[in-house]
């Protein structure tokens, strides 16, 4: 756990019913929540949210990627950011 803090970086998961989406690192991953956007760094607190309908970025190293996710959940824990949803493009 230490080591992942130590780099800066997050592992970002993205699962569908049909497939997983994404398996990354990620120095910082924005997430669609229900009720705004919520952003998180290596190092965050653990927590478990409802998804809303908009777009996750990740960035590394200045480079960003966008999906659009419909709802879901999301849980970070231990430098691990896991979103379930319907779908992910």
């Amino acid at each position: 756990m230490e080591t992942q803090t130590a780099r800066g970086t997050l592992q970002c998961v993205v699962v569908t019913p049909e497939r997983t989406i994404l398996d990354e690192q990620a120095e910082f991953v924005a997430l669609p929540m229900y009720d705004g956007e919520l952003g998180v760094l290596p190092g965050r607190a653990p927590l478990i949210g409802r998804l809303g309908t908009g777009e996750l970025r990740l960035t590394t190293g200045g480079h960003s990627q966008r999906f659009y996710i419909d709802g879901g959940f999301a849980q970070v824990r231990s430098n691990v950011v896991t979103v379930l949803t319907s779908r992910a493009m």
